[in-house]
């Protein structure tokens, strides 16, 4: 009888369309607040849509390519859940865009914010859970989401003169 082969993890590019797919939870909040808030839900949606997108854009082609830190999983025995990823580990780019959009939904639905930011706090613990960060590059990932989130609402929530 033979004893069945297995094949080591694949280790492949993470792409854009992967990324995205990934996102979707935010974007489609952010969808859905557009379309059933009203006014304020439809400038809370343009905000967390442009800071959960506009942020994960600023992550994984101008933040990344500079620091270019191994993930965790390169060159040591470490357990990883998923798609063995090869592009730079610093900071991690769900935990910004993740937070970027709590702090979006939180600037104009307040008393929403424990539940997306708990939501948030859940994605950053679980990239260091499944082996994709170390968790400086999910707490740097946080920073930089709140603040681009914060920024992002706060051009959309300002009123604009005429």
């Amino acid at each position: 009888m033979q004893t069945p082969h297995l094949e080591p993890p694949r280790i492949l590019p993470e792409s854009l369309d992967r990324r995205l797919y990934l996102m979707l939870g935010w974007v489609g909040a952010g969808v859905a607040m557009a379309w059933l808030g009203g006014s304020r839900g439809r400038r809370a949606g343009l905000a967390t849509a442009i800071a959960s997108l506009g942020t994960t854009y600023l992550v994984q082609r101008i933040v990344k390519p500079v620091f270019k830190r191994n993930r965790p999983h390169v060159g040591r025995d470490v357990l990883v859940v998923g798609i063995r990823t090869t592009d730079a580990s610093f900071p991690s780019g769900h935990s910004a865009s993740s937070f970027a959009a709590a702090t979006a939904v939180s600037v104009f639905y307040p008393k929403a914010s424990p539940l997306v930011f708990a939501l948030a706090a859940g994605v950053g613990a679980s990239r260091v859970h499944l082996g994709h960060h170390f968790p400086s590059d999910v707490g740097v990932g946080a920073l930089i989401g709140v603040a681009t989130g914060t920024f992002v609402a706060w051009l959309v929530k300002t009123p604009k003169a005429i």
